[in-house]
C-alpha cells in the first residue's frame, strides 16, 4: 500500500497485543507505541465504510474532519450530511458546495426510476418509519400520493410534499365518516412537520456526486425532517450509484452525522452492502453504536470508538469489537474504552492487524469558502455595498460576478426610493424581484415595530403583519401573474384575513387598481402605517 502525508491524521500510541504472563497464562495487553504515525487509506480494504462511534465531546467530529480533508487530498470526493453546521468551517479546505437543506432540497417523490405506484409504497414506508404511523394511517397516505400524482401527471410534473397535503385537503372535506376525517387530520399534522422548500425540488445528484459538498441541515427545525431529508438524500445516492461503473477503489463518500436519526434503515443497509463495487462508501458517526444500522456496523472495514460512560453501550461496543473474551480480549477492550482521553479512540480494522489506542491530531485551519460566505450574507437580500463590505477582498476575484451567472445568488436593481441600488439574494423561491422585495417589507416592518411573519409559499400570503390585533396579508406582485389571478388570489385572502395590502413595482401598479389596497414598492415606506390602520 503507498503511503503518504497526506493519509496520516493521528499517533498510534498503544496497540492489544499477547504476550502479557499472568498466572501461567498467556493473556492479551496494551503495549505501547512508540512514533508510530496513524495512516487513513481505505482504498485497500475489502469495504470502504467507517463507523465513528463514542460519547459527547469525545471528539468524534474532529476525527471526521481529518478523515475528510485527507479523503479529499487523496482525490476522494465527499457529500457530508451536517445536522448542527460544524462542518462548514472545513468548505474552504475541500473547495466543497455547500447546500442550506431548507432551500436545497430532495423531493421525495421524484420516481427515480420507479413506478408512480412503487415510489408511492417507499415514501409511504419512509413516513411510516418517521412518524410512527398505523396501518389504516399508511394506507390513507400511500392513496393521497397516488391522488397527487394521478392529478399532477396530467400536467407533466412530479408532485411534493405541498400537493400531498393539499391532496389530504381534499380528501378531508369529502370524507364522509369522522374517523376518515381524523386519520386524515392526524396525517395533515404530521406532515406539516416537513412541509417547507427542502421538500420542493431535488439539487442536481450528478453535479453533488461529481464534487464536494455539505448539506447544513440545522434549518430543518425537528428531527423527523432531517430523518426524512437524510434517508431521501441516500436514496436518490443509490439511484444514482446503480448508473455507474463498476470500480475496485472507494472515490465518493457519504458522511452522516447522528447516524441514529435514520437508525436500522434498509436504504444504509442497500448501500453498505453494495456501494463497495461501485466506489460508494459510508462514514457514520454515532453516539449510540447499538442504534446505528446493522448492515452498516457488519459492512464497516473500520470502526473507531472514542470513550463511552453510559454502561449498557460500554459492553455492547467492547463485546462488537472483541467478539469474545479469549485471552482476556473483551476486559482490555472495555477498560480502554472505558479510560481514553478526549480525543483519543480505540481504533479496529483500518489495515492495522490489532486493535490500536490512537490519539488524533487536532484539526486546526478550517476556513469557510468564498462562496459560502457570500451564499450566507445573501441570505434574504442584502444591498451590493454591504455586501462588498462583508466579504472584503473577496469582491475583487468576481466571486459575485461568477456566482449570479452561475444561478447561486440572484440580483435585483430597485430603481427608486429608499432602497434604491442593486440587491443580492441566495436564496430566492421566486424572482429575485419579488423574494427582494417581500424580504425588505419584513425588514421594514420589523424595524417600525410591527411584529410579522414571512410566509411567501402556497400556504399562506407573502407576508403577515399583525397590527391592533389584527392579521394583515401583504402581497408582492411582480405583474407576472395575470390581473384574474391576481384578484382570486387577494378574495381568497379576505376570508382568513382583515385585509390585504398589494405592493407591486411602478411599472404595473396601474393593473391594480381597485384590487386589495395597493401601493408601489417605492410608497410603501411612507404609506405602510396609513394602510395598515385604515
Amino acid at each position: 500500500m503507498i503511503t503518504n502525508n497526506k493519509s496520516v491524521i493521528g499517533n498510534v500510541e498503544r496497540e492489544l497485543k499477547s504476550g502479557f504472563i499472568s498466572v501461567g497464562e498467556n493473556r492479551l495487553g496494551w503495549r505501547r507505541r512508540y512514533f508510530a504515525r496513524f495512516r487513513f487509506e481505505p482504498r485497500g480494504w475489502a469495504n470502504p465504510h467507517v463507523a465513528i462511534v463514542g460519547g459527547s465531546g469525545g471528539g468524534k467530529s474532529n476525527a471526521c474532519k481529518k478523515i475528510v480533508v485527507s479523503l479529499c487530498a487523496q482525490g476522494a470526493r465527499v457529500a457530508i450530511l451536517d445536522p448542527h453546521g460544524e462542518y462548514v468551517g472545513i468548505s474552504g479546505n475541500i473547495g466543497a458546495k455547500v447546500y442550506d437543506a431548507s432551500r436545497n432540497g430532495i423531493n421525495i417523490f421524484d420516481p427515480d426510476g420507479m413506478t408512480e405506484g412503487e415510489k408511492a409504497s417507499e415514501v409511504t414506508g419512509m413516513m411510516k418509519r418517521n412518524f410512527r404511523l398505523g396501518e389504516v394511517q399508511g394506507y390513507t397516505l400511500y392513496k393521497c400520493i397516488m391522488y397527487s400524482y394521478r392529478k399532477l401527471s396530467e400536467e407533466g410534473k412530479v408532485p411534493n410534499i405541498h400537493n400531498v397535503l393539499f391532496a389530504i385537503k381534499a380528501f378531508k372535506k369529502n370524507s364522509k365518516s369522522a374517523s376518515e376525517k381524523t386519520v386524515l387530520e392526524s396525517l395533515e399534522r404530521r406532515l406539516a412537520l416537513v412541509a417547507s422548500g427542502a421538500f420542493e425540488k431535488s439539487a442536481n445528484m450528478s453535479e453533488v456526486m461529481s464534487g464536494n459538498s455539505i448539506f447544513m441541515l440545522s434549518r430543518l427545525h425537528t428531527p423527523e425532517a432531517q430523518s426524512i431529508y437524510i434517508e431521501g438524500f441516500l436514496r436518490k445516492i443509490y439511484s444514482r450509484m446503480l448508473l455507474l461503473e463498476k470500480s475496485g477503489k472507494p472515490n465518493f463518500y457519504v458522511v452522516i452525522d447522528e447516524a441514529e436519526k435514520v437508525g436500522d434503515n434498509p436504504i444504509i443497509g442497500k448501500i453498505a452492502a453494495e456501494g463497495r463495487k461501485y466506489g460508494i462508501g459510508i462514514i457514520a458517526l454515532s453516539q449510540r453504536a447499538k442504534l446505528m444500522d446493522r448492515d452498516l456496523r457488519a459492512n464497516a472495514s473500520a470502526l473507531i470508538s472514542f470513550g463511552i460512560k453510559e454502561p449498557e453501550e460500554l459492553n455492547y461496543v467492547s463485546n462488537f469489537i472483541s467478539g469474545g473474551n479469549e485471552n482476556g480480549r473483551f476486559i482490555e477492550i472495555k477498560r480502554a474504552l472505558r479510560s481514553v482521553g478526549r480525543g483519543t479512540a480505540l481504533v479496529v480494522g483500518a489495515g492495522m492487524r490489532n486493535p490500536v489506542i490512537v490519539r488524533f491530531d487536532r484539526f486546526d485551519g478550517g476556513f469557510e469558502s468564498a462562496e459560502f460566505v457570500v451564499a450566507e450574507s445573501a441570505r434574504g437580500g442584502i444591498p451590493a455595498l454591504e455586501l462588498g463590505a462583508r466579504i472584503g477582498n473577496m469582491e475583487k476575484s468576481g466571486i459575485i460576478e461568477r456566482m449570479v451567472n452561475s444561478g447561486a445568488i440572484k440580483c435585483h436593481d430597485i430603481a427608486a426610493g429608499i432602497y434604491q441600488g442593486r440587491w443580492y439574494i441566495s436564496d430566492s423561491h421566486n424572482s429575485a424581484e419579488h423574494d427582494i422585495s417581500v424580504n425588505i417589507i419584513s425588514k421594514h416592518l420589523t424595524a417600525l415595530g410591527v411584529k410579522n411573519r414571512i410566509y411567501n409559499s402556497s400556504y399562506g400570503p407573502d407576508i403577515v403583519a399583525f397590527y391592533g390585533g389584527r392579521r394583515i396579508a401583504i402581497e408582492y406582485e411582480t405583474g407576472s401573474k395575470s390581473i384574474e389571478s391576481s384578484a382570486r388570489m387577494i378574495e381568497s385572502r379576505s376570508r382568513d384575513y382583515f385585509k390585504t395590502i398589494v405592493v407591486t413595482n411602478d411599472a404595473v401598479l396601474g393593473r391594480y387598481a381597485g384590487i386589495g389596497h395597493p401601493m408601489s414598492f417605492c410608497e410603501f415606506p411612507d404609506r405602510l402605517f396609513g394602510a395598515l390602520a385604515a
